[in-house]
């Protein structure tokens, strides 16, 4: 069953709906958008589709409940966060009114949005990396904006690796701490610790799997300390980051790069291209492939 089924055969009152789409709109689907007062909104690289069907506040309301499964309070540090991990099957966007304590988000309430990001499994779509060279035992840091590929990227790259694809197989820790990394079969020698905060995950992962490779997705500036902690445990690390064409614009990247714990910087070329290399660049050295946005 396609991600996209899977996911809204678990929506209630509005699965149905998305469920009798056509199959060219499931395929090119990368969220469905749930707003109060509004039609549903299947969203891809394609454009929007409306369904008939709008959206009520009791119905959010319904929705929310549901994927939080029934208790609130249970998913409370992820709606801090502005998500809900729903089932292993994804993660959806929370937006609402945000309740401050001490300047801090403390959680969000009066629920008028949700959106569920659709996860993607694109076997293969790494291939060009490995075979141009990129030395993933060495690190490697994924930039690209939001829906460019990054996390789509980085199973490919965490199975190749399992598989031993491209060499030996290798022991590869997957982060995953917000539910969307393992929603596939990542090989055999991959081990997928879910819903661990990257600080611990890191620590964990380096002293109970004996991992020759972790993977996680969108390191944030509070990743700084962990990321050279894994460098300094001889480990490699393949991680994404969220930023535009050029990512070392971003300050957050340049501190990354800085760490030793990354080898290559992978830029993705965007949303319109999702998978697709913008450009790889050795840290330290001369870029290693290049392409035009066009390309």
């Amino acid at each position: 069953m396609r991600a996209f089924d899977r996911i809204a055969s678990n929506i209630p009152l509005y699965g149905d709906n998305l469920l009798a789409l056509p199959d060219r709109v499931k395929a090119q689907a990368q969220d469905i958008h749930f707003k109060a007062g509004q039609p549903v909104a299947v969203c891809g690289r394609e454009g929007v589709v409306f369904l008939k069907q709008e959206v009520s506040t009791a119905g959010i309301q319904e929705l929310f409940f549901h994927i939080c499964g029934q208790s609130v309070f249970s998913h409370e540090e992820e709606i801090r966060q502005g998500y809900v991990q729903v089932d292993g099957l994804c993660r959806a966007g929370i937006c609402g009114t945000a309740v401050l304590e001490s300047g801090r988000i403390k959680g969000l309430r009066d629920v008028t949005s949700i959106v569920f990001r659709i996860p993607r499994d694109s076997p293969g779509c790494g291939d060009r990396l490995f075979l141009s060279g990129v030395d993933f035992m060495g690190g490697a840091l994924i930039a690209g904006e939001p829906g460019s590929g990054k996390t789509t990227l980085l199973r490919d790259i965490a199975r190749s690796l399992s598989l031993g694809r491209f060499g030996p197989g290798r022991r590869v820790a997957v982060l995953d701490s917000r539910g969307e990394l393992g929603a596939f079969d990542l090989g055999p020698l991959s081990d997928v610790l879910r819903n661990c905060p990257k600080a611990a995950g890191f620590e964990m992962a380096i002293r109970s799997l004996s991992p020759e490779i972790i993977l996680c997705d969108e390191l944030a500036p509070g990743d700084i300390e962990a990321v050279k902690n894994a460098a300094r445990a001889g480990v490699g690390l393949i991680a994404t980051l969220h930023s535009g064409a050029d990512p070392r614009g971003r300050r957050i990247c340049q501190e990354l790069l800085s760490t030793g714990a990354f080898g290559a910087l992978i830029t993705l070329k965007g949303r319109e291209s999702p998978c697709q290399v913008l450009s790889v660049e050795r840290i330290g050295g001369e870029p290693t492939l290049r392409e035009s946005r066009a390309g």
